[in-house]
């Protein structure tokens, strides 16, 4: 071995300053050869043999050599002190911990070792010695055969990850609030599954809570606040997730130095029920925007994969996903003091001038009114809410009691049939129907929503155009199947369903005393209306050359429901 030269004074060269350094890809609490215990031990076994004093000891656990971007911190405080003139030799037990990034970096690494007068030894590997022009070349060789070893062990990890999920199964990341991870073969493999978390039933009972006010229409933000207002820990004070490395991040990312407590936020209650967990789905991550949100997962066929334990049923969260993105359900529960209205505030209603939603109003006078949300730039729109409410109600009974009803009429009066006995339980049918359509629901939504990330930009190269169409493709595959299934069932089904008699005779006045109507609630009344009705649309109040008022029947439009329930 060459002599070493030291970039210290002359007092100190009859003492050679030894750094040990270790790295270990993954921690794991063994005793492994492999161990940073294990190399710093057989490092500092060389360094005694040889008489050297070991100055320092670095390591980095849970940190790659092959990763370009990854930060080491061990090797950073190694070259720093090599940097400093604090150190002689560098000991490692194979070049392999130094680094994986083949030759290149390893040959860069020695260099700048032997700017200040420091050499590099490897245990396992003593014939290594940069001193000579064969030497490089074998340390070469053998950082070029890290970097081999290391990119054959990527493509393997990356070839069992596309395995798990190719069947919905988790490979990384935390399991969502109130579900936990357990170990379960699939064909196989055997990869990690959700399932509600037995070991905190309390976190489990908070997310059926949440699930419920949001199908009531609560929003998120209120959910929120209650849960805050009651004292629910936040999913942020759990044990496994309050760690002190995370809560130091935590801090750190805070404007204010204050010592707040995580707390309970819109933002949480909407990143967990959004979660497809919850709903038994597999997720992907995908970007919309600047910000990454969970899908559910599909196979190549586009079919939804469902590896896991939801805390409600499948159909149950598709449907929940539907009512939170829409909004527009007929019991969602109106903001502030406003009582609900047959017309307004589900977006059931809209103005025929700006084509924005439609809401209420009183005058002084005391007359209650429908009003344009968004008058700006229109002068403004309003029409009595009882001259609305009548007119359209009227439409609805007098096509469903039509003495001689047409073609176009028994099939719109059927599939309103259709909606009413599903809705009511149809036996044998219900389930299946109301999933296949929400299935069918969501993926449209996610078709709409792929379309638009391609109009924003989002997909410009050539592998993410590739990709763009390949996952296309998968949702318009899936959108079919389940058109055909919706349409099987619809046939299978229609010749067995009655309207109810309330439909067929519902009286000389169907609106009056006595009347089903008058005994329903605006929910009910609402959801009455939905069966048959698409929209209402509300027009101006005076021709705007006569400046004449116009009457209701030409102010209100009447947007029927369309016939099949795919479209």
């Amino acid at each position: 071995m060459a002599p070493l030269v030291s970039a210290v004074g002359s007092d100190r060269l009859d003492t050679v300053r030894a750094a040990l350094y270790a790295r270990q890809s993954r921690a794991r609490p063994d005793s492994s050869e492999a161990s940073p215990e294990a190399q710093l031990a057989a490092g500092e076994a060389l360094a005694r043999t040889r008489g050297w004093e070991i100055v320092h000891a670095f390591k980095d656990v849970g940190r790659s050599g092959w990763d370009p971007h990854g930060i080491r911190p061990g090797f950073e405080d190694l070259m720093a002190a090599v940097r400093a003139g604090e150190v002689d030799v560098v000991v490692v037990t194979e070049l392999s911990r130094l680094t994986r990034q083949g030759a290149h970096d390893a040959l860069a690494i020695d260099k700048e070792l032997k700017e200040y007068g420091v050499r590099f030894v490897s245990v396992l590997e003593p014939f290594l010695d940069t001193s000579n022009p064969i030497g490089t070349a074998i340390f070469a060789l053998i950082a070029s055969l890290a970097k081999q070893d290391s990119d054959i062990k990527a493509e393997r990890l990356r070839g069992a990850k596309d395995e798990i999920k190719a069947v919905g199964g988790r490979h990384s990341s935390s399991a969502p609030y109130g579900m936990r991870a357990v170990r379960e073969k699939i064909g196989n493999l055997v990869v990690s599954v959700l399932e509600p978390d037995e070991g905190n039933p309390e976190h489990v009972a908070i997310v059926e809570r949440m699930v419920e006010m949001s199908f009531a229409g609560v929003s998120d933000n209120k959910i929120a606040t209650t849960l805050e207002a009651e004292g629910v820990p936040a999913p942020g004070q759990a044990d496994r997730r309050a760690t002190a490395k995370r809560m130091e991040s935590i801090k750190k990312r805070r404007v204010s130095h204050e010592d707040s407590p995580i707390r309970w936020r819109a933002q949480t209650v909407r990143w967990i029920l959004s979660h497809p967990a919850v709903g038994g789905f597999a997720s992907a991550r995908v970007k919309r925007g600047k910000a990454y949100v969970n899908v559910i997962a599909r196979d190549e066929d586009g079919v939804a994969l469902t590896p896991h334990r939801g805390i409600v049923t499948g159909a149950a969260w598709l449907e929940l996903e539907e009512k939170r993105s829409k909004r527009n359900t007929t019991g969602r529960q109106p903001g502030g003091e406003a009582a609900p209205t047959l017309l307004s505030g589900w977006r059931f209603t809209t103005c025929g001038i700006c084509t924005g939603s439609v809401g209420q109003t009183r005058n002084n006078g005391g007359q209650d009114y429908y009003m344009c949300a968004n008058p700006k730039g229109h002068g403004g729109l309003s029409i009595k809410r009882k001259d609305a409410d009548d007119y359209v109600v009227r439409q609805v009974w007098a096509r469903l009691t039509g003495a001689d009803p047409d073609d176009e009429d028994r099939e719109w009066l059927a599939q309103a049939v259709l909606r009413f006995a599903l809705r009511r339980g149809l036996s044998g049918v219900q389930e299946e129907h109301r999933e296949a359509q929400a299935h069918l629901e969501h993926v449209r939504g996610s078709i709409a929503e792929l379309q638009a990330d391609r109009a924003a930009g989002l997909y410009r190269g050539r592998e993410e155009l590739a990709t763009w169409r390949a996952t296309m493709e998968q949702y318009r595959t899936f959108e079919e199947r389940c058109s055909a299934t919706l349409e099987d069932l619809n046939e299978r089904t229609a010749a067995a369903i009655q309207a109810p008699s309330d439909w067929r005779e519902p009286g000389e006045d169907p609106m009056g005393p006595g009347s089903p109507w008058a005994a329903w609630d605006v929910f009910e009344r609402r959801e009455f209306l939905n069966l048959f009705v698409e929209s209402v649309s509300v027009g101006p109040g005076r021709d705007p050359e006569t400046r004449r008022y116009i009457a209701v029947e030409d102010r209100v439009t009447v947007n029927w429901r369309r016939h099949r329930l795919t479209e």
